[in-house]
């Protein structure tokens, strides 16, 4: 198999794979995010905030991948999915852009 045909195989697989994983990652991060753990919780609050961390790592990567296989696709004949997966992306990256603003502050 040749490395082109590799990375087509992998582009699609992401493809298939990223929706889900990007609506999985924003609901855990909301989650995480809308807990109010009690000060006396260290231990419960400083596992929250670290898998708030990783949620948060996780949708980074996830764009990133996005943005590496040229997702959304316009030419994929799914657009209902592709119109989807665009404002998931946006969405994404803008809680993303506002978590980055929050933690400057």
């Amino acid at each position: 198999m040749t490395y082109t045909k590799i990375e087509n195989e992998t582009r699609k697989q992401i493809a298939t794979f990223l929706p889900d994983a990007i609506i999985r990652a924003l609901a855990s991060y909301h989650s995480f995010s809308k807990s109010n753990a009690k000060e006396d919780e260290c231990k419960q609050f400083a596992a929250n905030h670290t898998a708030a961390k990783a949620a948060i790592s996780h949708i980074e990567l996830l764009l990133k991948l996005a943005q590496w296989a040229d997702l959304p696709d316009a030419r994929a004949e799914d657009h209902n999915r592709q119109i989807a997966l665009s404002a998931m992306i946006q969405e994404a990256q803008e809680e993303l852009n506002a978590h980055k603003e929050k933690e400057r502050l």
